[in-house]
């Protein structure tokens, strides 16, 4: 990518939308036909942009997606409406609150039920609604079924974290009319080490999702989570919702030719200086140049979403070389020893922070994090540049 394509900005992603497509569509092959796969496109896609991803993944024939909250769902509603997918159905793993029934009717967005004050929050306002408007399907939105209103419904199974737990889950066995006026698309759960294989936490879930699915006949299922659209096929019930391996990242930042590399991060050199051996590099003077030197400053920092742990590991790439990033990272800027790189492409010139030679697997090794992070700690400032589709 020329200088040019970066525009007012200090860096750029290039997100590749055909290799998001080629994931979906991997994953989708791991299950049976009669599989639904979803698409996780919250925290903005991952970093990399939800309406530009969703855009791509309907094109592609993916029906649903996943945020986090209402918020969220809203933004991506008005933008697929706009592109014409208006039957595409939009979920929000946070559930419903006060206040924002409404606009979860209005958007036509399905909240995932997470507990029992939710789960009679919803069903109240859709039986109110039934009253006055007995047939809440649209022409321009997915049907509500009978104008009841949609909803996914989470039962936890040992993730401790969302969903209803034991005592609720008994509870509402016993009380089923409690469901009476919604449109229960599926039940739901979510797996806590679906990225360790072997791990006999997987099986203890499985096992407990189907008991208590069995006393729900008849309402689709859904339980693996991008790990467990890689687990064997009795996970994958009728709809699985990958995420991250839609990002080309494997759940367990494990390398892998399955999965096709999804972004590149490019970023322009600001800077290029000489510096003798002896003298100290950036704040705290932590790197001392044990030669005479040349220092290049990048344009990107830990405000761009570069990360500070980051300073004394990472390795960026120009031309076919590759340098050493030295001293701590800054908010705006990072420096890097270029002195063994070829000067013809240092003026002016880019790096490259993320590609092939060292992917987000590698980044999130030496940030002593995950790649997931990695990726939707991305600031705004790198600007995003999509490419296919």
């Amino acid at each position: 990518m020329s200088l040019p394509m970066m525009g007012h900005a200090d860096s750029c992603l290039r997100i590749d939308l055909d290799a998001i497509i080629t994931n979906w569509r991997y994953i989708d092959s791991l299950s049976s036909a009669a599989t639904t796969t979803a698409a996780m496109v919250k925290a903005n896609g991952y970093g990399l942009g939800a309406k530009e991803v969703a855009t791509a993944l309907a094109r592609a024939g993916c029906t649903e997606f996943f945020v986090a909250n209402l918020g969220e769902a809203i933004e991506l509603r008005q933008h697929l409406d706009e592109g014409g997918y208006e039957r595409l159905h939009i979920m929000t793993l946070h559930g419903c609150h006060l206040n924002q029934l409404d606009d979860y009717a209005a958007f036509r967005i399905t909240p995932v039920l997470n507990d029992l004050e939710q789960l009679s929050r919803w069903r109240l306002f859709s039986q109110q609604r039934q009253k006055t408007r007995p047939d809440t399907g649209s022409k321009t939105g997915p049907k509500t079924g009978h104008g009841r209103l949609p909803a996914m419904l989470h039962i936890d199974t040992g993730m401790t974290r969302l969903g209803l737990d034991a005592d609720q889950a008994d509870w509402l066995i016993q009380n089923k009319a409690a469901l009476d006026g919604l449109d229960c698309r599926y039940i739901m759960s979510h797996l806590s080490s679906a990225e360790v294989t072997g791990d006999p936490t997987n099986a203890a879930q499985l096992a407990a999702f189907n008991e208590l699915r069995s006393w729900f006949p008849g309402m689709p299922a859904s339980l693996a989570n991008s790990a467990g659209s890689m687990l064997s096929p009795d996970f994958h019930f009728q709809m699985t919702r990958p995420g991250s391996a839609l990002y080309g990242v494997h759940p367990g930042d494990i390398p892998t030719g399955k999965l096709a590399p999804v972004v590149r991060w490019q970023a322009r050199i600001m800077q290029v200086r000489r510096a003798k051996a002896g003298d100290r590099v950036g704040y705290g003077g932590t790197h001392q140049l044990g030669r005479d030197s040349t220092i290049a400053t990048i344009g990107v920092g830990y405000a761009d979403g570069y990360s500070r742990m980051l300073g004394g590991k990472a390795q960026v790439l120009i031309g076919s070389q590759t340098a050493p990033v030295v001293g701590e990272v800054s908010m705006d800027s990072m420096t890097v020893d270029v002195t063994d790189v070829d000067a013809a492409h240092l003026r002016p010139g880019t790096v490259e922070l993320l590609h092939d030679g060292y992917d987000l697997s590698h980044i999130a090794g030496d940030a002593e994090t995950i790649s997931y992070e990695i990726l939707t700690k991305l600031g705004t400032r790198p600007k995003r540049h999509y490419l296919n589709s």
